[in-house]
């Protein structure tokens, strides 16, 4: 049984209009946060000062300037890291009030530092899906692809049922995109000409909760599904 992608964009669209607080103010609030984070970051980096070295040398018509990147110390390493994490756990908080909203729970502003109170959780979650994802591309981009949407639903399933473990989440998720990867694929293409617009930040904040809801709603359906080998049990 396929799940109909116009239906739950659909439902995505009502979300975004009627509920409160709005997922357009919230995602403004997330965004915001996140540019911080990402300014941070390419300073550390050193990526900022490299950009405006190389704008200012096309500007003085040296053509042949090669921007090259700065050592980093372990300071700026571990800033990096921090830094990272802090936006890793951002997102997790946004994908929280996302399916607060979906579940019909309460969701607030405060969801968006939510993913902190599972902070240990959800960082085993993405160490262990980087790694076995890593692993399955040594053999091929392909395969690492497939393993990707293989473990999609996981972080979702860990929500909707806290006490289990991040390797049981991964399992379930396993179980759960069989017979599914292209159809969640399908959605993804779906999502490209919106994902190119987000260049412009105030499409972003439109594209965040529609992308957001839309793949929460997918989530639901495909738990609900009769069949076993789609739901997170």
């Amino acid at each position: 049984m396929k799940i109909s992608r116009p239906a739950i964009k659909n439902n995505a669209r009502i979300l975004m209009s009627k509920s409160k607080p709005s997922p357009f103010l919230v995602a403004l609030v997330f965004f915001s946060i996140s540019y911080v984070l990402n300014f941070l970051l390419m300073s550390v980096s050193g990526q900022a000062q490299m950009f405006s070295g190389m704008m200012e040398a096309f500007a003085s018509g040296n053509y042949d300037y090669m921007p090259t990147m700065p050592e980093l110390g372990l300071t700026a390493f571990l800033l990096m890291l921090a830094i990272s994490i802090m936006y890793l756990m951002m997102d997790v908080g946004f994908r929280i009030y996302s399916f607060n909203l979906c579940s019909g729970k309460k969701a607030s502003y405060g969801n968006l530092f939510d993913g902190f109170g599972i902070f240990f959780k959800v960082l085993w979650l993405h160490i262990l899906m980087f790694f076995f994802i890593y692993l399955w591309s040594l053999l091929l981009i392909i395969p690492g692809i497939i393993a990707s949407y293989r473990y999609r639903m996981a972080l979702f399933i860990m929500l909707d049922n806290p006490d289990i473990g991040a390797l049981e989440c991964i399992r379930r998720s396993k179980q759960m995109m069989i017979g599914r990867k292209w159809e969640l694929f399908v959605l993804d293409l779906s999502f490209l000409g919106w994902s190119l617009l987000t260049v412009l930040p105030f499409v972003s904040i439109y594209v965040i909760p529609y992308k957001g809801l839309s793949y929460v709603n997918y989530y639901i359906a495909l738990r609900n599904m009769p069949n076993k080998l789609n739901r997170a049990v």
